[in-house]
């Protein structure tokens, strides 16, 4: 089994060295995993986003990704039965493309996760600003709403920089919710149905393939994210690779779901990809 989407503690809202989540890894039997620390380069979100190295707080606009890479070295040196990809799960916000590009040309990864974390700079992804989402998203209107995450989702794919999307269908965590019991959550979905296959074509032109995240499943959700139609009809419209990746954020959240999810996908014909070097692995 092989875990793609790992969140040691460079990620501020997570728990756990890279070495406790390797000795798990080894307890699992798993083969190989790929750590995926954020990275959100998004300047105008300088004074929230932090990575913590080595116990300390750092801005993202440091040179942090260098001792993370090298302790990811040190683990695999330690657990050489372990297959240790270097990886990164970078935050996408229009118009700093040539940050992100100029940081994955200043570190080397195996593998690069772009995901849509924030809808003009203000988090969508996270239970700490719903607030924030419901005095500043929330009044323009879930047809806007839903629109804004497919441009951005489809920017974020045209720009070419990201291996696969990560959690394609997160606006179901926290954003679907605030218009439940509303004719707003109607109109939501009508959009998503209306911009969906525009944006998987658009994947598969730019050879931009998709995550399975387990995550919703042990949040006690039925699919994973994206759900299991989204991932149908991306493989019929092309989109490849697929990775498949528990989004753990504690080595006690390390591998789960993957099973059930690996069986789901092998039942749609689609063998989960491995990276190394930012170049798909047999």
């Amino acid at each position: 089994m092989i875990d793609y989407h790992v969140h040691p503690d460079y990620s501020p809202d997570a728990a756990g060295s890279i070495r406790e989540f390797c000795a798990r890894a080894r307890e699992l039997g798993l083969e190989e995993m790929c750590f995926t620390t954020h990275f959100e380069p998004d300047p105008l979100r300088a004074g929230f986003e932090r990575v913590i190295v080595r116990g300390e707080a750092c801005p993202a606009a440091t040179d942090w990704a260098r001792y993370y890479l090298e302790d990811i070295g040190t683990a695999q040196d330690e657990f050489p039965e372990l297959v240790i990809r270097t990886g990164v799960e970078i935050g996408y916000e229009m118009g700093v493309e040539g940050r992100i590009a100029d940081f994955l040309d200043q570190y080397r990864f195996d593998f690069v996760l772009g995901a849509i974390h924030c809808l003009e700079h203000v988090s969508i992804s996270g239970s700490k600003e719903v607030g924030q989402m419901r005095a500043l998203l929330v009044p323009k209107g879930a047809e806007y709403l839903a629109s804004r995450y497919f441009d951005y989702l489809q920017a974020a794919v045209g720009c070419r920089l990201f291996d696969c999307i990560a959690h394609l269908d997160i606006f179901r965590k926290y954003v679907l919710p605030l218009w439940a019991g509303t004719p707003e959550a109607a109109v939501f979905n009508r959009v998503v149905g209306e911009r969906l296959g525009p944006a998987l074509e658009c994947m598969a032109e730019n050879s931009v393939g998709i995550e399975v995240n387990t995550s919703a499943l042990r949040r006690g959700e039925a699919e994973p994210y994206p759900s299991w139609d989204i991932v149908r009809r991306a493989k019929l419209a092309g989109v490849e690779p697929f990775t498949l990746g528990s989004d753990a954020h504690r080595p006690e959240d390390l591998g789960k779901g993957l099973e059930d999810a690996a069986g789901r996908l092998a039942e749609l014909g689609i063998l989960p990809a491995r990276f190394c070097a930012r170049e798909r692995v047999e």
